[in-house]
């Protein structure tokens, strides 16, 4: 029934004027860095559901559901969710014999400005406010993590090449959060200091600056797409944490997937 809703709810939102509505089934290939700063990454190998969908009410890409709250002219605020992976502190040296990292689930509103095109549109340039609040989970409890703040400016495009849509996007920005969020990925309790590890309490505060691109290209009922994101986190506030091992990381991943 739960499905047979959703279906139906897409199909009514696919419907709206100026709407578009793409979904599929794909396999993506991931190279993640335990946490922004580890000088350690996961590699990950996952199908997935492909759903991308652009309204003026609804926007759902990749990793991000936004939805349009309010508007005027060229400013739009939306709500805007994020988060990251569960990291087994067991795999990590840095984190040898500290608690795992939770999912992160990060949630709030989304201040945009739009320079050029607007939120539907595939060809768009726009400054991005998010403030989201964040908890950690393991899906039997969650607690609270404070807040993060990471402004960006977007540019993306769209246009054909022959029979293929390509579709590439840049994004620049700054990363900062508050003093437990940084806490909770970066701080050393007393129990978990040990001669190479010293206790350590994270700080509120800038976080780095961040470079990201990405394409996708379309063509019959198949997409291909990448991604890379470099973070630096040179004069962040937690740069001397004993878990930071890199000031350079970066994340990138491969998907492909057939559209229905």
């Amino acid at each position: 029934m739960l499905i047979r809703i959703m279906a139906i709810a897409i199909l009514l939102l696919s419907t709206q004027a100026k709407a578009n509505l793409e979904m599929g089934l794909g396999m993506s290939i991931l190279n993640v860095p335990h946490y922004i700063g580890s000088s350690e990454a996961e590699q990950y190998y996952l199908p997935f559901p492909y759903l991308r969908y652009r309204s003026e009410t609804l926007n759902i890409d990749r990793n991000l559901i936004q939805t349009n709250m309010w508007r005027s002219g060229n400013w739009s605020l939306e709500l805007s969710l994020g988060g990251s992976i569960r990291i087994d502190s067991d795999k990590s040296q840095a984190r040898q014999g500290m608690d795992d990292l939770d999912f992160i689930v990060e949630l709030g509103p989304a201040l945009h400005y739009y320079f050029l095109g607007a939120r539907s549109e595939d060809n768009a340039m726009f400054l991005e406010l998010p403030i989201r609040g964040a908890m950690s989970t393991d899906f039997t409890q969650a607690t609270d993590r404070g807040v993060s703040f990471n402004p960006r400016i977007v540019w993306r495009r769209g246009y054909m090449i022959n029979q293929y849509q390509v579709r590439p996007q840049l994004a620049l920005g700054l990363r900062s959060a508050s003093d437990s969020n940084h806490d909770y990925i970066y701080g050393v309790d007393a129990k978990f200091a040990t001669a190479n590890r010293s206790q350590y309490k994270g700080t509120g505060g800038y976080g780095g600056w961040q470079l990201g691109y990405s394409t996708a290209v379309l063509w019959s009922d198949w997409l291909v797409a990448g991604f890379m994101r470099y973070v630096n986190i040179k004069g962040a506030v937690y740069e001397d944490s004993p878990l930071v091992k890199s000031d350079n990381s970066v994340i990138f991943g491969l998907a492909s997937a057939y559209l229905f």
